[in-house]
């Protein structure tokens, strides 16, 4: 889904200069963050994609088992970057729809149709695989799976639904009920309102279920109060830094400076024999990469983005459908890689192949099914209804 979202010149950093006529000229600056923003979209897609894959060689002894800790941190990386760009492009989206219990209902309405058609299709797609590799269907977690409600199944490490990877939509489909709500309200008193929901709901996380040492969630109440929340906070921040007065500074080449804050707080956190649960110390470190990573890419130089974010970028496009489909993917790419003689199975490249072979079939998936379906639904969740049939037809 690419961020086509009306800026605010307010502050130097979006005041568009004249042309010799006196006319505006077209604000570049502000173009460039969309396109950054999908491009860092697509990289925490592969981030998490590359966290799953690292499995495979590890579970065939083709990599140490040191090498969980390095797949664990690439995927919270992502999903923390993806929760980051959720809050800001929610206030960006939003921001002059306060107030109105028609935008309220229209904004939960375009959430759904984003997120649950192309989720319970992944679903179904996952409930086949699992009913022929164990022969055993739970109708319960199926239902829980598809209304986002956390469970924790028998001998499971975690409250993981059908799609094990659609944990993190749980809480995003939570945060987008809360903001649908604060849309109710006048903008100071609904952004206030959500935040100090958030706040509360840590501050009875920290009070009944103490992070130190940080453990997974395992009940619903703990799992939807967990202190991963607040990188929806986070990024509401970033959005709100938007339309402030507050002087903001540019960064060039946002795409490698980002890269740059990745590799080094993952390169610290494995020389320094991190280790999951991941602990609150390290959840911090890794929270404040992701929101300086989204900052970074909100606020860039450049106008318009290089080959390298054009590809990027339309990977950004399609990033959810890579995020929900690439387990299916891997599983027949790693299924295939067996057959290879051993001496040519070398991780790096399974890793590689990995990646781009699951962002190639997301974005296969993203046109095909998620835009025409979307397209399809929003046409049919947005006509008018109010009026009768033949003055439908008439206007």
């Amino acid at each position: 889904m690419t961020y086509r979202l009306a800026s605010r010149s307010r502050g130097p950093l979006h005041r568009p200069a004249l042309d010799q006529d006196g006319t505006k000229q077209k604000d570049m600056r502000v173009t460039g963050k969309i396109h950054h923003l999908q491009a860092l979209r697509a990289i925490a897609a592969s981030l998490v994609v590359a966290d799953h894959a690292l499995e495979y060689p590890i579970r065939r002894q083709l990599l140490g088992e040191h090498n969980y800790a390095l797949a664990w941190i690439l995927g919270w990386v992502g999903v923390a970057v993806f929760f980051v760009i959720s809050g800001l492009i929610m206030v960006r989206s939003s921001y002059d729809t306060f107030g109105d219990i028609q935008q309220a209902r229209r904004f939960a309405v375009r959430r759904i149709l984003r997120v649950v058609p192309l989720y319970w299709l992944a679903t179904s797609a996952f409930l086949v695989v699992s009913v022929v590799r164990t022969n055993a269907f739970n109708p319960v977690d199926l239902v829980k799976s598809l209304l986002f409600v956390p469970y924790l199944s028998p001998g499971a490490s975690g409250m993981r639904p059908i799609v094990g990877q659609g944990w993190t939509l749980n809480y995003e489909m939570m945060f987008y009920m809360l903001f649908a709500l604060s849309l109710t309200l006048r903008r100071g008193l609904g952004l206030a309102w959500i935040f100090v929901v958030l706040a509360a709901l840590v501050v009875c996380h920290v009070i009944f279920w103490p992070p130190f040492p940080y453990s997974d969630p395992v009940t619903p109440a703990q799992f939807w109060s967990d202190p991963i929340i607040l990188l929806f906070a986070l990024g509401m921040v970033i959005g709100l830094l938007e339309h402030s007065a507050l002087r903001r500074y540019a960064v060039p080449h946002p795409i490698a400076c980002s890269l740059i804050l990745m590799v080094a707080c993952g390169g610290a956190f494995i020389a320094l024999g991190g280790a999951f649960p991941l602990p609150v110390s390290w959840q911090i470190l890794f929270a404040a990469m992701a929101v300086c990573t989204v900052y970074i890419c909100t606020n860039a130089v450049t106008a318009a983005p290089g080959r390298v974010e054009q590809v990027l970028e339309t990977a950004g496009d399609a990033s959810y459908s890579t995020y929900l489909i690439h387990p299916l993917v891997l599983m027949v790419f790693a299924t295939v890689w067996g057959l290879l003689p051993r001496s040519m199975q070398h991780p790096v490249a399974f890793l590689i192949g990995s990646i781009l072979l699951c962002n190639l079939v997301g974005y296969l998936v993203h046109l095909s099914i998620e835009r025409p379906l979307g397209e399809k639904l929003r046409h049919f969740a947005e006509r008018p209804r109010d009026l009768p049939k033949r003055a439908r037809l008439l206007a």
